[in-house]
């Protein structure tokens, strides 16, 4: 028996300059289960010094990808 699931994967990377380089900070992963399933929010610092200089910024994209799952999740349950 085939049994599907229907789900959305948003990424989000932040990246802040480093010199004349631009460098990935935070990566950002949601897996949002359109059925009954487990909705997953994930946030790998990937560079803690980088981060701790930049902090202010960095949470403030941290929380604009946080909206956009919201976004995300009322748009499923109200389809």
């Amino acid at each position: 028996m085939l049994e599907t699931k229907k789900s959305t994967t948003l990424t989000g990377i932040i990246s802040v300059k480093d010199g004349d380089a631009d460098k990935q900070v935070v990566y950002l992963n949601a897996n949002l289960s359109a059925d009954s399933g487990n909705d997953n929010i994930s946030q790998t610092i990937q560079d803690k010094v980088l981060y701790a200089a930049n902090k202010v910024e960095i949470r403030k994209d941290v929380a604009e990808f946080t909206k956009e799952v919201y976004h995300i999740q009322d748009q499923e349950v109200t389809e």
